[in-house]
């Protein structure tokens, strides 16, 4: 007969800093599987969501973990300012292409303003509308 008490489940923080000391040991799947099941346990732990974007392995996954730690808690600030270093490439690269299309636009409005001033200027002085000079 078995005398020893049964074992309870470790309560979520527990958990939660079992993982973190995973990630720190760079044992990040571990830790990933320790995570998800706290985060199916309680979608809104935010703290568990916040070492899941650390824990997982592509940007993609990191932006999806900390989009929900900020739907959680709009304030957290680590969570917004790792947000926005992972997306300030792509913002970046945004700015640099509305400023390309800016300056091709203008281009086309500028071409075709001379097109039209040449073609005027053909126009009326083929039918007598400029005086010659």
């Amino acid at each position: 007969m078995n005398n020893e008490p049964p074992t309870e489940p470790a309560a979520p923080i527990e958990r939660l800093m079992d993982a973190i000391d995973l990630i720190e040991a760079g044992n990040k799947e571990a830790a990933r599987s320790i995570l998800r099941g706290l985060i199916r346990e309680n979608s809104d732990f935010e703290d568990a969501w916040l070492w899941m974007s650390v824990a997982v392995d592509s940007v993609d996954q990191s932006v999806v973990s900390l989009e929900n730690v900020l739907r959680i808690n709009p304030k957290n600030t680590y969570a917004a300012e790792a947000l926005y270093r992972l997306r300030q490439p792509d913002i970046l690269s945004e700015q640099e292409r509305n400023r390309l299309t800016f300056i091709r636009d203008s281009s086309r409005m500028i071409f075709w303003v001379l097109v039209m001033t040449l073609l005027f200027t053909v126009l009326f002085d083929s039918m007598g509308f400029i005086p010659a000079g």
